[in-house]
């Protein structure tokens, strides 16, 4: 008879714990009909920046002076009072990253509330003939300026840090994804750059030319732990 009772208590504990991990996993994947408005963007920052000389004491660095990326899918997660958030958006719109005022491509709708442990994710992805992420600009070597193209036709990830949010519902938000571009080129050297082959008489960083270089670039993306951060505005501007 304990035997028996022992065995109830068990089964009846087990079934508890069960149930509420269950509860704690709760997850919405679609947007909900209604909520507050969050708009994403995807922004280059650190346009021009120093790179290692060849030869000490020789000013060297890399100017950036137009790019674009082609968001593919755009993932955003969170937590809110111990559940699982995650809304995801697919998109075809083409992006400046350099535009003077950010672009919006796409919209989440959020319930009001505190979200904790947010991430936004972007795949950026070919679209087309175009590349998932290109980067124009000049590498100067002292008095010598060479022209640079960066192309990755590679798929993308562009995964954030984590941060917090609070959702009122008499604002709207932008979710802003920074994209450090002196991270982007992070170890390559000027010596690097001067021994790159070139075509045309441009220093072309693709799957097809410089490869060693272009594999630092898609590493760099794909592993940095990027910033996002939220903007709020009122609904009136």
């Amino acid at each position: 008879m304990k035997r028996s009772l022992l065995l109830m208590l068990v089964v009846a504990s087990i079934g508890s714990v069960f149930s509420s991990c269950k509860k704690n996993s709760t997850s919405y994947n679609t947007n909900p009909a209604t909520g507050t408005q969050m708009d994403y963007q995807l922004v280059a920052t650190n346009l021009s920046y120093s790179v290692t000389p060849a030869t000490p004491g020789l000013t060297c660095s890399l100017v950036w002076t137009s790019g674009f990326a082609n968001p593919d899918v755009v993932v955003f997660q969170a937590t809110q009072k111990n559940l699982q958030v995650q809304l995801k958006s697919t998109n075809t719109q083409q992006i400046d990253v350099m535009s003077s005022l950010a672009v919006d491509f796409g919209t989440f709708a959020l319930p009001a509330g505190f979200y904790d442990k947010t991430s936004l994710k972007m795949d950026l992805d070919r679209n087309g003939a175009s590349p998932s992420f290109e980067l124009n600009g000049q590498f100067t070597n002292g008095a010598t300026s060479v022209p640079v193209m960066l192309e990755i036709n590679d798929p993308v990830v562009i995964q954030t840090d984590q941060d917090s949010v609070t959702i009122s519902n008499d604002s709207s938000y932008d979710a802003v994804t920074t994209l450090d571009l002196s991270t982007v080129t992070s170890g390559i050297t000027a010596s690097m750059l001067l021994n790159a082959q070139l075509t045309n008489g441009t220093i072309v960083i693709s799957d097809m030319s410089n490869r060693k270089l272009y594999d630092m670039v898609l590493d760099d993306l794909n592993q940095h732990p990027w910033h996002c951060w939220f903007h709020h505005h009122g609904h009136g501007g």
